[in-house]
């Protein structure tokens, strides 16, 4: 019971000042009042009609969904190799893939940026779905490792006794097996590279500006109700996506087949 407490305590103190954000975005005042004298959703209305939020919002959902592919399918590679084959440097390996965890973002950041530069990559949607995707395949690959350790080995060893081929096996036997979690990675790759602020701010360029990086810059610049209601509809969706998620493993334990 009290363990139950603390976790509730600790989700409202996590989630109320992210919440404090939906009611900003509808007031009428041309700034922060908290609560909201009245409510508008003028605010709404000039984010739509903006084009350099529009801008910015469309081009961060293409490098969100080319970094969720990418990063998925490089994942599900590097995890089936680590947990399938023995290679000499295999723990180095592991621990490169898994280094953008835990190395400071502003340091991946310069890192990436003096690299970039070289190949002409920076201010290209090119390089920051390599960017964002660098970031995001640390996060497929650990959620797809523990996946794999789940799965009997004995069904892929039987597929091969059968006949079958490698690459048949894990397209007929451990996709299937491990395809929640490949969904739940790429909703992952998906949500980090969405809101990627600090890399971006490194390799896009005045062309290629993300939403995230046009709130950085209108923040610096103005700060307006505009914001509250483009960070709200990255919660919302936020949200959408994860309970689709949700719902869509609900149906897969419930599937008769």
């Amino acid at each position: 019971m009290w363990l139950r407490l603390y976790v509730g305590v600790i989700m409202v103190l996590i989630t109320l000042p992210i919440l404090v954000l939906i009611p900003l975005s509808f007031s009428s005042q041309i700034t922060f009042t908290f609560p909201p004298p009245s409510y508008s959703t003028k605010w709404y209305t000039a984010f739509f009609e903006n084009s350099q939020w529009m801008d910015g919002l469309w081009r961060s959902l293409t490098v969100a969904v080319l970094t969720a592919i990418v990063s998925t399918i490089i994942g599900t590679m590097a995890s089936m190799a680590v947990q399938r084959l023995e290679f000499p440097g295999k723990k180095i390996f592991t621990n490169l893939i898994v280094a953008p965890m835990v190395i400071p973002v502003v340091v991946v950041g310069i890192a990436m940026y003096h690299t970039f530069s070289v190949y002409k990559l920076t201010n290209t949607i090119t390089g920051l779905v390599l960017a964002h995707s660098i970031l995001a395949i640390p996060m497929v690959f650990v959620t797809i490792s523990a996946s794999l350790k789940g799965i009997d080995r004995n069904l892929e060893l039987a597929a091969l006794s059968l006949g079958s081929t490698p690459i048949g096996v894990f397209f007929k036997v451990t996709l299937p097996l491990i395809k929640s979690a490949m969904m739940a990675s790429a909703l992952f790759a998906f949500i980090t590279s969405l809101d990627e602020v600090v890399v971006s701010i490194f390799i896009a360029g005045a062309s290629t500006k993300t939403l995230p990086i046009v709130m950085w810059e209108n923040m610096r610049t103005q700060v307006d109700p505009t914001i509250a209601a483009a960070s709200t509809l990255l919660i919302v969706g936020t949200i959408l996506l994860f309970s689709l998620q949700g719902l869509s493993r609900t149906g897969q334990k419930t599937d008769p087949k």
